[in-house]
């Protein structure tokens, strides 16, 4: 019998997929046999253009993914005029953490890549088209589940908190109806960062031929990416520096002299760019990232501490990406579009990150004069001198930490940093708050009430 997809109706794009409650999620819809799409170029092209749809939704990286980390950390303060947004989070209120969508989008973005990956096989179309389809779904749900383990879950290596060792769901086969939505308890943290090993790993020879002329879909390059920063956080020095430099070898973007740009993310797609979400199509007026960051018009929600400012030198071309309200209130100019319109693009792996990944596991692998290389081939494109007496030893750790914080502010890394290194979270910019210790439950989002309520094998994380 002939399973029935739903597809939406206004975009024509696959709709189904498994919530976090394990339940079927549909849209207003028009019915389309499943044969149809798993048999035709089209269809699946349809449900992978919706995959990479997810990752543009305000859960992920439309602003919770950038912005949320900075805000729960101390990267970001809030103007006193503001749309309340954040307030809970700039404050760890207790439960006020990323947005529950995290979880619900992220496992539709995942639904989505099993249909592919189980069903291009069938598809009427060439080789080359196959493993397209194929490698960007391996990527695709790869990073997804990544997103996932980062909130949800502590890092492999280590000390868990209370023994807590729960990872997330891991679902690699499609759910077409109800009879698929099985109601399914959490892996464990390593079991999840397996999959996503085998999905980055799986990626790379699908898509080494997988040239499209522009960094807005996965390619080679962006799986070596996904795996340099997935070793990071699981701690494999050895395997980060080696994908970092396989992802910067064959990228499209390079690193690029901040004096030949006023601003590098004004430029699309930005030149340093391995993998870049485009934002051509408006989505309206609310929502976007810069119009969180951005004074009024904008919400003026994340603007960055005065913290962070301290850590620019003078002659830092980076200082051009801050800009002065007319209340004296600084704000980043990353996402400088027009407001609520989603004018502009996210950078989701840029290639200043896999050479700070490089500067972090050269350090680790006890190789300092390499680590000081990588800072200041970094530091030499943003107008900075090489070190006078360059640091060793524990200061070079927290000179790559600071340089992490320069480069890749408000880009979605702060919280997270702090968190795969067992820190506790700092936040002198929050009057009377103290810093967020490691061992606080604070540290993990919680699940939302309805996903563990629908589902008796789903367990809270701790304190929750």
């Amino acid at each position: 019998m002939k399973r029935i997809l739903k597809l939406s109706i206004i975009t024509t794009l696959l709709a189904f997929a498994v919530s976090c409650d394990g339940m079927l999620n549909t849209e207003p819809t028009v019915a389309v046999s499943s044969d149809q799409i798993i048999t035709t170029a089209s269809g699946m092209d349809a449900v992978l253009t919706s995959a990479y749809d997810r990752l543009r939704s305000e859960s992920l990286y439309r602003y919770w993914i950038p912005a949320g980390p900075e805000v729960l950390a101390d990267n970001s303060e809030l103007h006193p005029i503001n749309s309340g947004r954040f307030s809970s989070q700039a404050e760890n209120a207790f439960g006020s953490h990323f947005t529950t969508g995290v979880w619900s989008t992220a496992y539709r973005l995942i639904n989505e890549a099993n249909i592919i990956i189980d069903g291009a096989g069938a598809t009427q179309t060439s080789q080359s088209h196959r493993d397209r389809l194929m490698g960007e779904a391996h990527f695709l749900r790869g990073l997804a589940y990544h997103e996932l383990l980062r909130v949800y879950s502590y890092e492999p290596n280590h000390p868990l908190i209370n023994e807590w060792n729960q990872g997330v769901i891991i679902r690699t086969t499609p759910t077409l109806g109800l009879s698929d939505a099985d109601l399914r308890p959490r892996s464990s943290v390593i079991e999840g960062y397996e999959q996503a090993e085998r999905d980055f790993l799986a990626a790379i020879p699908l898509l080494q031929n997988n040239d499209q002329g522009n960094v807005y879909f996965a390619d080679e390059a962006t799986a070596h990416a996904g795996l340099a920063r997935l070793y990071l956080y699981w701690e494999r020095w050895e395997d980060a520096l080696n994908h970092a430099q396989q992802a910067i070898s064959t990228a499209k973007g390079s690193l690029t002299d901040f004096s030949e740009h006023e601003n590098i993310f004004d430029v699309l797609p930005n030149p340093e760019s391995i993998f870049e979400l485009s934002f051509d199509n408006p989505h309206g007026s609310s929502g976007s990232l810069n119009a969180v960051t951005n004074p009024p018009p904008g919400w003026f929600d994340a603007l960055p501490s005065a913290e962070l400012l301290s850590l620019y030198e003078e002659d830092d071309l980076r200082n051009n990406l801050f800009k002065v309200h007319t209340d004296d209130y600084p704000f980043i100019i990353k996402y400088s579009g027009t407001v609520g319109q989603n004018t502009d693009h996210i950078p989701v792996f840029r290639v200043a990150e896999m050479i700070l990944i490089q500067a972090e596991a050269h350090y680790e692998l006890n190789n300092e004069a390499a680590a000081t290389e990588a800072l200041e081939l970094l530091r030499s494109h943003r107008g900075l001198a090489a070190y006078e007496n360059a640091p060793s030893g524990i200061e070079l750790f927290e000179e790559i930490y600071d340089e992490r914080r320069r480069e890749l502010a408000f880009e979605g890394h702060r919280w997270f940093d702090l968190k795969r290194r067992a820190m506790d979270v700092p936040k002198p910019q929050v009057n009377l708050n103290p810093a967020v210790p490691f061992d606080d439950v604070r540290i993990l989002a919680p699940l939302s009430a309805t996903q563990v309520e629908n589902n008796p094998n789903l367990d809270q994380n701790p304190g929750y």
